[in-house]
């Protein structure tokens, strides 16, 4: 009796065990989909250089007000997770947000991409920005 006691909660454990594990690991994998590691936070820094010295930035600071420059990833369900089209740098305005990606593989241009909304059309900046 004692024998089928120990039995059931060791497997009781190994299974409580394996469920955390593979929800660990699901969460862990789906996240690494949409989080910049290491490498892609340089290569991300550099695509934000190029953005700010492009003549479509100037053009949209000149029209608008700026308020921040936000950097993205998202290998999730693609057949390449590698590719440099998955990166992306958003410019938010006081209207909306302006998205630019590479133009080519080695991303020697970027380009505006696509617009989509702002929240500081509506909301007030987290920081008492000027």
């Amino acid at each position: 009796m004692k024998k089928n006691i120990t039995l059931i909660i060791f497997i009781s454990l190994f299974v409580i065990s394996l469920g955390f594990n593979i929800y660990l690991g699901v969460t862990s994998f789906i996240k690494s989909t949409y989080t910049p590691d290491l490498d892609d936070r340089d290569l991300l820094a550099e695509m934000t250089k190029m953005v700010i010295d492009s003549e479509e930035y100037q053009e949209i600071a000149s029209n608008e007000t700026i308020y921040a420059i936000d950097t993205g990833v998202s290998r999730f369900n693609v057949a390449d997770p590698s590719s440099i089209f998955h990166y992306e740098v958003i410019v938010k305005t006081d209207k909306q947000s302006y998205s630019f990606t590479c133009d080519d593989e080695p991303c020697s241009t970027l380009s505006h991409s696509g617009s989509s909304y702002s929240r500081y059309s509506e909301e007030k900046t987290l920081l008492p920005l000027d």
